[in-house]
């Protein structure tokens, strides 16, 4: 993932800030990086590191300004674990030289971070337009909490009785770190109902528009 595909830094960003968090979340980039076969990308272990890296940098860049840092870095942490099985979706499954060519930062396409394959099954096309039509019509927190509920990183699933149980608001305000009081609490069940509400008006516009995930 070149670097020329990052902007560069807002101003007014927080140096001491970013580097707290670049330090704070480098173990999880290197974990990340190695549970990829670099092998299948036909790029080296420092190259696939370096993905991680950019969407660091990339999603930093884009929240700083409108995330407290406790918060911003859960969304941080949630953006890699998502980009990661995003990638590994299509890892094994298109030429290495074509999909190392192909791997999206958030926002450049329309499909975000969605790689160009070749016909997968209708399940997972389905999955994928209704999780871009979520993140197009949800709110920046709503559409985190709407992530940690689809792919709940280890954190959370390590407690929870079974993987189905639903997601209590403490647990995820445990997860980003956010002090749980009646007002956070009440906040999350907020973004619940926008999840809720998007979701009934996601099925139904795939009902009546089928062409869409074609």
């Amino acid at each position: 993932m070149e670097i020329h595909r990052l902007k560069p830094m807002k101003e007014g960003y927080s140096e001491v800030l970013f580097n707290k968090i670049y330090s704070e979340t480098h173990n999880l980039r290197k974990s990340l990086a190695r549970s990829i076969d670099h092998k299948k990308y036909g790029v080296s272990p420092d190259i696939v590191l370096s993905w991680f890296d950019d969407k660091f940098i990339f999603v930093f860049n884009k929240h700083f300004s409108d995330k407290n840092p406790d918060v911003l870095k859960g969304f941080i942490i949630n953006s890699l674990k998502t980009f990661k099985y995003r990638v590994l979706r299509k890892a094994y499954t298109r030429e290495s030289e074509f999909i190392a060519s192909t791997v999206k930062l958030e926002g450049e396409t329309n499909l975000i971070n969605i790689i160009p394959d070749e016909p997968i099954p209708t399940e997972n096309i389905f999955l994928d337009y209704a999780t871009k039509f979520m993140k197009d019509n949800l709110t920046d927190d709503a559409h985190l909490i709407f992530e940690l509920q689809l792919n709940p990183p280890p954190f959370i699933l390590n407690r929870l009785v079974k993987s189905t149980a639903k997601i209590n608001n403490e647990l995820l305000l445990e997860f980003l770190g956010i002090t749980d009081t009646t007002k956070t609490n009440r906040y999350i069940t907020t973004l619940k109902k926008q999840i809720t509400e998007q979701t009934k008006i996601a099925r139904e516009y795939f009902i009546n528009n089928p062409l869409a995930i074609t």
